[in-house]
């Protein structure tokens, strides 16, 4: 199977709160470009749900985000990595329900 239609967030919901689940502990879930867009999809989508109260994002593994996914940096825009990262903080501020993060691990380096 092709890692790359593994989704990267996943998503369930618990009486009204969505829980967006960093699910990939292979890079202690890294914030690649594939991630940051799934989130970023699973964030807008609970945003526009009518029966989400809030979302809780958490993560799979020891480690919540390593930050930056550096086997990404080398290759491509070296700008499109920390746009695309400013893009994701701003829509968790601005997401019109609370978002709570259950953090049982390290945050490194930008990791939300």
């Amino acid at each position: 199977m092709d890692d790359s239609s593994e989704p990267l967030v996943r998503r369930t919901d618990d009486r009204g709160i969505a829980v967006l689940t960093l699910d990939s502990p292979h890079n202690r879930n890294a914030l690649s470009g594939r991630l940051m867009d799934q989130l970023h999809r699973a964030l807008d989508e609970a945003g526009a749900d009518p029966g989400t109260r809030g979302v809780l994002l958490t993560h799979t593994g020891t480690v919540f985000s390593a930050g930056a996914d550096l086997s990404e940096a080398v290759s491509g825009d070296p700008a499109a990595g920390p746009l695309r990262l400013a893009a994701l903080l701003r829509a968790i501020v601005e997401l019109p329900k609370p978002v709570v993060a259950s953090v049982t691990g390290h945050v490194r380096a930008g990791g939300l």
